[in-house]
């Protein structure tokens, strides 16, 4: 599917949201939903091994996990159609491209690392800043209402969360050329991340947080325990600024191991200060 517009600009702004609306809509609902059904109804049974936590949340839960995910998929696609129409008018310069032939693939793959890279340290400290007392219990609590988050908590956002998770794209358009499909590969690499993240269960080997070179690339455990812990494991893709900083939980390993097909311990959610009482 393909957009085009020759800037009829109440027809094209409008028929881009329309078109980014759809695009959101049919690329998380239907990976979520699929992972939901296939590990938490289908097969649950048959993946119980591999669960983080023993427990299945109620269904109350993932129902406003849901709907709150549409909140998130609106405010992307806001930050599209900002970011489109600011182009248009010239007010910020967008550096996309389309040809492969012009950079080189080469530049394409470093594109890459260097956009990933720029989302998780954009990432980490804001969500570190959205765990600060005086702001979790506005926004980032609507997250973590999720103690034991489905694969349809990959999304569940306040609005001004979604903002936040979204907004970091503005400044790689403007500073990094970027091909056209580098940008939208690593959008939806960032969404199916976001999933596994969330699926609870947990299917690296064990040894993998141990180690030399796996440590640092992070498990569906490490966000796990951010969910039924809070203040730590804040980092997204990989280990580097929770190593660097200090953030990691010190059991992170020990459950880790501990969730890989073995026997499974109880899970004890453990709420660590007064403020993290309303979520």
């Amino acid at each position: 599917m393909r957009f085009v517009c020759e800037l009829s600009w109440e027809y094209c702004v409008s028929g881009f949201a329309l078109y980014q609306l759809k695009m959101n809509f049919l690329r998380y609902y239907p990976i979520a939903g699929i992972a939901f059904l296939v590990f938490w109804v289908w097969k649950k049974d048959l993946f119980q091994k591999f669960r983080i936590q023993k427990d299945f949340p109620k269904r109350e839960r993932i129902i406003f996990e849901l709907k709150q995910s549409a909140i998130t998929l609106i405010m992307f696609c806001a930050i599209a159609v900002s970011v489109y129409v600011l182009g248009k008018l010239k007010i910020l310069h967008i550096k996309t491209y389309k040809d492969f032939a012009e950079y080189g693939l080469g530049y394409a793959i470093f594109s890459f690392v260097l956009l990933t890279i720029w989302h998780e340290t954009w990432f980490y400290w804001a969500h570190r800043i959205m765990h600060h007392r005086k702001i979790y219990p506005f926004i980032h609590s609507v997250h973590h209402r999720s103690v034991n988050p489905s694969p349809m908590a990959a999304y569940n956002f306040h609005w001004v969360e979604a903002f936040l998770e979204g907004v970091y794209v503005v400044p790689a358009l403007c500073i990094l050329p970027l091909h056209f499909y580098v940008f939208l590969i690593h959008t939806f690499y960032a969404m199916i991340m976001n999933i596994w993240w969330h699926l609870g269960y947990e299917f690296f080997p064990k040894g993998w947080t141990t180690h030399p070179v796996l440590k640092w690339i992070n498990t569906s455990t490490h966000h796990n325990l951010h969910h039924q812990k809070f203040h730590g494991n804040y980092s997204l893709y990989f280990n580097f600024w929770d190593k660097v900083m200090g953030t990691n939980f010190k059991d992170y390993s020990e459950v880790f191991e501990n969730s890989v097909g073995g026997e499974k311990k109880e899970t004890i959610s453990v709420v660590p200060s007064t403020y993290l009482q309303k979520s």
